[in-house]
């Protein structure tokens, strides 16, 4: 099922509570599951997913120093160097740390808008002949720049709502905005279907939220959704993805069904390119 070419994919929704992280935790399980190499890089100071998934977050992460934090302070150091094992052998993690948040202040005092390239040098070739997809969660901040570094050198950008929450529909005008000025700088950059979490089966709501994100988005939606439910905060209770948590769930289930279509999908864009 591996692709030939690394994808990055970078995670958009300037909402917080839509399960992003949730999302980059269980999509990358499932394409783990079906021997796909993947590497999660936190950009969220929250650091849920990277809690979730490192094998050891306050050995690896914490006392020995390798996180996005440092490796933005680093010399032109490459990512690899700050790369974490989590508990899937087919899953590696760049890390975020609450330090996030002022790295990231400092960052905006130094950078312009014309040398965002950051994560061109960290994901430099070495790195990328490691993985068959990047997939890269954002902080719900619209002014984050490290979402724009993100947005600039993937080749996806994937939004993600929910289906209950009205707000998170109409935070993508915003959103849009933001991917007008990044297509200046990478046009190559393509949107995949929106995905929809917390769908209540039988709420006209959710229904009607899929509907019209089918209408309003490019990329349209993919047919599954996540739906809600309990074990997804279990889970993250936890500390471990569904997969772990709960093995043959239908949100497990689900996400599978996803990353089949993730690949499917890819595989179609680049044949009629």
């Amino acid at each position: 099922m591996a692709t030939k070419k690394t994808q990055i994919i970078t995670l958009v929704c300037n909402k917080g509570g839509v399960g992003r992280s949730t999302t980059a935790i269980n999509i990358a399980w499932s394409l783990a599951s079906s021997k796909c190499n993947v590497l999660v890089c936190d950009l969220d100071a929250q650091a849920n997913t990277s809690s979730s998934l490192a094998k050891n977050y306050q050995e690896d992460v914490i006392e020995d120093g390798r996180h996005v934090t440092n490796l933005l302070k680093s010399a032109g150091d490459s990512a690899i160097d700050y790369i974490v094992d989590t508990r899937n052998p087919n899953i590696k993690l760049l890390s975020s740390t609450l330090m996030l948040d002022s790295t990231e202040g400092e960052i905006k005092s130094l950078l312009d808008l014309n040398v965002f390239k950051l994560f061109d040098h960290f994901f430099n070739k070495k790195l990328k002949t490691d993985f068959d997809f990047i997939i890269i969660d954002t902080p719900p901040q619209k002014s984050s720049v490290l979402t724009l570094n993100a947005l600039l050198t993937s080749n996806w950008y994937w939004y993600v709502l929910s289906a209950e929450d009205q707000w998170s529909l109409d935070a993508r005008i915003v959103s849009e905005k933001i991917m007008e000025d990044v297509r200046k700088l990478n046009p190559k950059i393509k949107p995949l279907p929106v995905l929809m979490t917390k769908f209540v089966n039988g709420s006209s709501h959710s229904i009607e939220m899929k509907k019209i994100a089918a209408s309003e988005f490019k990329a349209g939606v993919f047919k599954t959704t996540i739906g809600y439910s309990t074990v997804v905060s279990k889970s993250h209770s936890n500390r471990k993805s569904i997969h772990e948590f709960n093995p043959g769930h239908l949100i497990e289930k689900n996400y599978d069904s996803v990353a089949l279509a993730i690949n499917r999908y890819i595989s179609k864009t680049k044949k009629t390119r």
